[in-house]
């Protein structure tokens, strides 16, 4: 079957051939034009581009402009490929005519120059060109090309490089040629701007990024006492182009091997980057640049509920540990919040219906959203720019889509999505045991939420409450009150109940810290700070409301040995769960909770990970556990977490 396709390929590139050797070669290139165009509207490479130019230019260009230099440059692959079907009837004088030569003078030099060079160019405007250019001039040139997948269909390329003297020479037992001939002070081409792949070249930022760099160029240029130039064609139009000949890049043969490549490699990434700023439509965008990298951006989207946020934000920080990247360091994450305000509940539900419709037209058009969303969280989603998105919280799904859609970023998505969102492509979906209905392709199952897995890593935050309170304070009960959360809600009476059997137990089980959250109603606040200051038992009143100070949890939940969290707070009991300490749920208030978190309390209570208790049974339950060993960490889920997000990297 190769073989077949091969002999079809090339059978298809000399009719070809044929066909542009007798039309105008004006009409050749409108023809060339067209057909690149046309592959544009169909190709699936088009988005890479997009996603490409827009983390590498980012606000140089508005959206429509980063699709006028994809589109372009298309048309001007199209050409190119006209161009190297028509090298054998190329002329001396149609170079002349049509090519502008910038500089030749050092070029020339370069030949004068009693060294060999080389030409390191990219995949710029048309490069195949510059061999046909430099072989009608008399000064034909070695070029490094790699072998194309179809033998036959490879040969009959390099027949047409070498129409005029110039000398095609494959990777691999080729190098010798090079050698060879920059020994003999002859010129080499090479191409020195895609990516080394995961191990080889050098780790060096190319527009902000670290990604490896291919470093061939520069060794054999050492090792033959070479000079290397930069080495670039533009089109300008239809036939015309311009070629920029560099100045000879700075060498330092004092600096050891590997820091003397460094130094000449630098130079060539900046005078890369500065053609491609200068001419966006001229480089190979679709080619994945930035596959291998050590630069990656997450972002956070965030409804605004801190316990969404804070799941969202542990997975961040467990993406962020991994600092290695096929087995070389230096892995580093940059993370960014974006606050979601939608306009009102309307446009959320209307988005919500729309986003399906809008996601196979959304890339460079996200200016569509800002009738839904408040004008700074617009602005903040036109510039975004991610590798992951994560999102927790219904509201966020069709953001989180369409955002994904632009940046060609991975989808986390903690709980389980809303139908249909349910039913899309996510690469990685947390969903805990206790969310019900379809999930995810991609899906791990948990049976505490992500908050959880970090909960144990308090030390900070316990060095700063204990400062707070005093050396050699040390309450050993902790209590996280929640608030409204849908029919539900906690009651003054409640309070008053819970308060009583804190002071009788404070004088037997021990001291005991006690914070509210943003849902906590203001009677109840009033009630806790009436009652419990200057308590001698209550070592810590935090009211969220009025000040919460951020070590404020995490300190209390590292320096207690029991942990009490209200039932309607989801996110508190994981952290507290993930601690590996006792951990009651306590059950007060008044209202019905959401059935998934009934679910949730049975599935840690069968596992033993928490005691459900209603005040009734509080100070019994609170004596009893203090006497009992904590329940281990769930490590082995976490590691599973760990290993799953490891794999998205």
């Amino acid at each position: 079957m190769e073989d077949l396709l091969d002999r079809m390929a090339c059978l298809a590139a000399r009719a070809l051939i044929f066909l542009f050797a007798r039309i105008p070669f004006a009409l050749s290139l409108q023809i060339g034009d067209c057909l690149g165009r046309g592959v544009f509207y169909v190709s699936k490479k088009r988005r890479v581009a997009y996603i490409n130019l827009k983390a590498a230019l980012g606000s140089q260009l508005t959206p429509g402009e980063r699709w006028k230099a994809v589109r372009d440059h298309f048309g001007f692959l199209g050409q190119t490929v006209v161009e190297v079907m028509s090298f054998k009837r190329m002329e001396r004088k149609h170079h002349d005519l049509h090519i502008k030569v910038h500089n030749l003078e050092r070029y020339e030099e370069l030949l004068r120059s009693g060294h060999g060079g080389v030409l390191i160019t990219a995949h710029f405007g048309n490069w195949e060109l510059l061999q046909v250019w430099s072989g009608l001039r008399g000064t034909p040139i070695h070029v490094l090309t790699r072998e194309q997948r179809y033998p036959r269909l490879n040969g009959l390329i390099n027949e047409l490089r070498e129409s005029h003297g110039s000398v095609s020479i494959s990777r691999g037992v080729g190098i010798r040629s090079l050698i060879r001939a920059l020994r003999e002070k002859q010129m080499v081409g090479v191409l020195g701007d895609q990516s080394a792949g995961k191990t080889e070249g050098i780790l060096l930022p190319f527009f902000g990024r670290r990604t490896t760099v291919p470093t061939g160029a520069f060794q054999l240029a050492h090792r033959t006492d070479a000079f290397i130039m930069p080495f670039f064609i533009v089109r300008t139009g239809g036939p015309e182009h311009e070629v920029y000949a560099g100045e000879v890049l700075k060498d330092d043969p004092s600096l050891e091997p590997q820091a003397r490549i460094e130094f000449q490699v630098r130079q060539y990434l900046k005078v890369l980057e500065d053609f491609i700023r200068r001419f966006p439509n001229q480089w190979l965008w679709e080619n994945k640049r930035w596959k291998y990298c050590w630069d990656r951006k997450i972002v956070i989207l965030s409804d605004g509920k801190a316990g969404h946020f804070k799941q969202s934000e542990v997975v961040a920080e467990i993406l962020a540990d991994f600092k290695e990247f096929h087995g070389q360091a230096g892995l580093k994450f940059e993370t960014e919040r974006i606050y979601v305000e939608y306009r009102s509940p309307f446009h959320r539900t209307v988005l919500f219906c729309l986003a399906f419709l809008m996601k196979p037209w959304i890339q460079g058009r996200l200016h569509w959203l800002a009738p839904f969303f408040t004008p700074e969280t617009q602005k903040a989603i036109e510039q975004a720019n991610a590798d992951f998105i994560i999102a927790a919280g219904s509201g966020l799904a069709p953001l989180q889509m369409l955002l994904a859609q632009e940046t060609g970023a991975k989808k986390i998505v903690i709980m389980n999505p809303p139908f249909p969102y349910c039913m899309t492509d996510y690469d990685l979906a947390i969903v805990p045991a206790h969310d019900g209905g379809q999930v995810p392709k991609r899906t791990l199952r948990s049976v505490i939420m992500p908050s959880g897995y970090k909960a144990h890593e308090r030390g900070p935050d316990v060095q700063q409450l204990q400062e707070k309170l005093g050396e050699g304070t040390k309450p050993k009960i902790a209590v996280f009150l929640g608030g409204a959360t849908r029919d539900y809600d906690l009651m003054v009476s409640d309070m008053e109940k819970l308060c009583s059997t804190l002071k009788r137990a404070a004088s037997r089980a021990g001291d005991f810290m006690i914070t509210t959250s943003r849902r906590t109603s203001a009677p109840v606040e009033c009630f806790l700070k009436s009652n419990l200051a200057g308590q001698a038992g209550c070592r810590l009143l935090v009211i969220a409301n009025e000040e919460n100070p951020p070590y404020a949890a995490g300190g209390m939940m590292g320096l207690a040995d029991l942990l009490i969290v209200t039932e309607d707070s989801l996110a508190m009991i994981s952290e507290a769960v993930g601690t590996g300490k006792r951990v009651i749920v306590l059950s007060l208030g008044e209202g019905e909770l959401p059935e998934k978190h009934y679910r949730f309390h049975q599935i840690l209570a069968q596992r033993g990970l928490v005691t459900l208790s209603g005040l009734a049974d509080l100070e019994k339950n609170m004596t009893e556990l203090l006497k009992k060993p904590a329940t281990p960490v769930l490590q082995r889920e976490k590691d599973a977490l760990t290993e799953r997000l490891g794999a998205m990297i």
